[in-house]
């Protein structure tokens, strides 16, 4: 089976708001242009995808105030007819990150629907080992929730926060939370694959495609293994991609790596599934 057929949850997709979208409309090229609900149905008709999960970017000047965030993304997630689900969001509030972002989590789950919570660490500027982070991982694990991890240092300073060795520490202190890391951990997906959990394969495939070709690129994902690794592309805005080619280039990427039937239905929707708890 190829990859356009198989049936697709993409664990890792950006729905912004119109607002935002509407700021860069004199910008045909920009990706942030396509990420609009009717182009999410066109691509779930065309590649087979059955869900999309949202993920926030814990950014107030793409988003809106946290609690605003989760209600409207709430509102999507119902008026989608089960192509949404999205985790929640947080945001930066300084000492009140301790208690009252916790309370804006559980409101998230038990209020607005929400199926997670996408931590991203460089927004936040919160490194993801700090000790402000224990309160909202306590309350995922009595949640019950997955917790998303943004992981792709990219450069020196406050990039390093999301680092793969940070997220590894995180893991062993809170067993009783299933952690998914974005993007395998970036270029440091060597640090990502010696210790943490499930892995999302957004944005960085097309760059470790790119850098190291099909047979490396193989080696990298067989060695994280079916069972941890999860499909997300991180649309519209992935690595040297246009966004109307973002499934074109995923799929002709996947196409070539030598996975088993079982192993592509793994990745593609049944590690999301089973987290998750839900079925397509």
């Amino acid at each position: 089976m190829k990859w356009r057929e198989i049936p697709k949850v993409d664990a890792h997709a950006h729905l912004v708001t119109d607002e935002f979208r509407e700021y860069f409309e004199g910008d045909p090229g920009c990706e942030w242009t396509y990420s609009k609900k009717e182009y999410f149905i066109e691509i779930a008709k065309n590649y087979n995808v059955k869900k999309f999960i949202l993920q926030p970017t814990n950014d107030p000047f793409m988003y809106q105030e946290t609690t605003k965030n989760n209600s409207w993304l709430g509102d999507v997630v119902r008026n989608s007819g089960g192509l949404f689900l999205a985790f929640a969001d947080i945001q930066n509030i300084g000492a009140y990150m301790l208690d009252v972002a916790v309370e804006q989590l559980e409101d998230a789950i038990k209020k607005d629907g929400l199926s997670g919570l996408k931590i991203h660490p460089n927004n936040l500027n919160i490194p993801f080992d700090d000790l402000r982070m224990v309160p909202l991982l306590r309350k995922a694990a009595a949640l019950d929730i997955p917790v998303m991890v943004h992981s792709n240092p990219t450069m020196v300073g406050f990039h390093d926060d999301c680092a793969p060795d940070r997220i590894n520490k995180m893991i062993q202190v809170f067993p009783d939370v299933t952690f998914i890391t974005s993007h395998l951990g970036g270029m440091k997906w060597q640090d990502a694959l010696s210790g943490t959990t499930f892995a999302d394969i957004s944005y960085i495939l097309p760059k470790l495609y790119e850098i190291y070709g099909a047979g490396m690129t193989e080696r990298i994902l067989k060695n994280f293994g079916a069972d941890r690794l999860i499909f997300g592309t991180d649309f519209p805005q992935v690595y040297k991609t246009k966004a109307e080619d973002v499934y074109n280039r995923y799929c002709d990427i996947l196409d070539e790596i030598n996975f088993s039937a079982n192993e592509m239905e793994k990745i593609a929707y049944k590690n999301i599934c089973e987290i998750l708890d839900i079925e397509i």
